[in-house]
């Protein structure tokens, strides 16, 4: 009897002990995560980014650069992700593209900015990816007309070839193999040529105006054809070179243009991560009562994930201090990104990326990454 009652003593001790623990962990606030437990701490530089720096000679776009690198130092920053082919063109000295002349406002280059970036980024110990827009031609009239100068028109006289949805805007058809292979070869020109640490894609694929002709499950295959074929593509030069998309942050707008991201996602050989655009506060809406970040990290969180694909975040620097009708979040407070970052942690994410650069150089962006570096260091 005496042991029996020992017994009930240790259980009711044990019973006890479990329930102030989980008193305290859901009275008492978690201490906040290090930004340095993150992987990856990126920041997109843009075309808009990139347009800024000096292409008059190579000194004057390696003082620019090293600028770049000294302002994303400050903050942590450990990756840039860099807009090397926004439009059918290229920042880098390439065979199958013309010289982005929206970039550099140039028609010919005497020094090559990717090889001088991942020189300056490396030397710095910050990782470089190669940001690519596989389908996107063209957007507006300044665009429109580059591709017309420099590239072969031929393409967009071919239906096959490209999709029109606007009087400027065209992307190349994704149900093309002759687009594909367009695509694969510029990704290993650039592996081959590059120390690149990382291919990026971003959220162009189908866009509204080209779904015609197309039902959703077509548009998911041709796309997924070529994101498979990208990726072995790099994994067969060089196997520790990322591949990564950064898909829209709407879930149901990706699957319906093509960005499966749900397949990306469980399935082994599409990606080395993804990093869903999750632009909008948790105080969205008109009456800023919806909690749309936390609702949208969540919900790309619990999808089922294979265990080589890491999970990041696309988080939008550039709503720092707007006045937003519909998510009034970033004008009420300065602390968004902080406050997301740790939501990201709580949802097992490992990584994010800020959009844009030039954001960090604006007082209402400092004012977001002093506060994430105050209570997150």
């Amino acid at each position: 009897m005496r042991g029996k009652k020992k017994n009930n003593h240790n259980l009711v001790v044990i019973v006890v002990l479990l329930a102030l623990s989980i008193l305290v962990y859901f009275l008492f606030p978690k201490p906040p995560v290090s930004i340095k437990s993150f992987d990856k701490r990126a920041v997109w530089l843009s075309y808009e980014d990139l347009s800024s720096l000096s292409y008059h000679s190579k000194e004057e776009f390696q003082k620019d650069f090293n600028h770049v690198i000294e302002t994303i130092s400050k903050y942590q920053i450990n990756t840039v992700i860099v807009q090397v082919r926004p439009f059918a063109d290229a920042l880098y000295d390439s065979k199958l593209f013309p010289v982005s002349q929206v970039i550099t406002h140039r028609s010919s280059l005497d020094f090559d900015p990717l090889k001088e970036m991942i020189d300056l980024a490396h030397k710095q110990d910050i990782m470089i990816e190669a940001w690519l827009n596989p389908y996107r031609i063209c957007l507006n009239e300044q665009t429109y007309q580059q591709f017309m100068k420099t590239s072969k028109a031929s393409w967009l006289k071919d239906k096959n070839l490209t999709i029109q949805y606007n009087e400027y805007g065209y992307i190349f058809n994704p149900a093309s193999q002759q687009v594909r292979d367009y695509v694969v070869d510029g990704v290993r020109e650039i592996v081959k040529n590059y120390d690149v640490d990382g291919i990026h894609f971003d959220d162009y694929f189908y866009v509204n105006g080209t779904h015609k002709n197309t039902t959703k499950e077509e548009r998911l295959d041709y796309v997924n054809i070529l994101i498979q074929d990208v990726y072995y593509s790099i994994k067969n030069i060089k196997k520790d070179v990322t591949f990564g998309i950064s898909p829209q942050g709407n879930y149901e707008n990706c699957m319906n243009e093509g960005a499966d991201v749900e397949t990306w996602l469980k399935e082994d050989g599409y990606v080395d991560y993804i990093m869903p655009q999750i632009y909008w506060s948790d105080q969205y809406g008109k009456d800023g009562q919806t909690t749309m970040f936390s609702d949208r990290s969540k919900l790309y969180a619990k999808l089922e994930r294979h265990s080589k694909v890491k999970l990041y975040a696309g988080l939008a620097l550039y709503h720092a201090g707007k006045d937003l009708d519909n998510d009034l979040g970033w004008s009420m407070s300065s602390d968004n990104i902080s406050k997301q970052i740790q939501i990201l942690h709580d949802h097992g994410y490992t990584g994010y990326c800020l959009f844009r650069y030039s954001y960090l150089q604006k007082e209402a962006g400092q004012k977001e990454m002093d506060e994430l570096l105050r209570v997150h260091p």
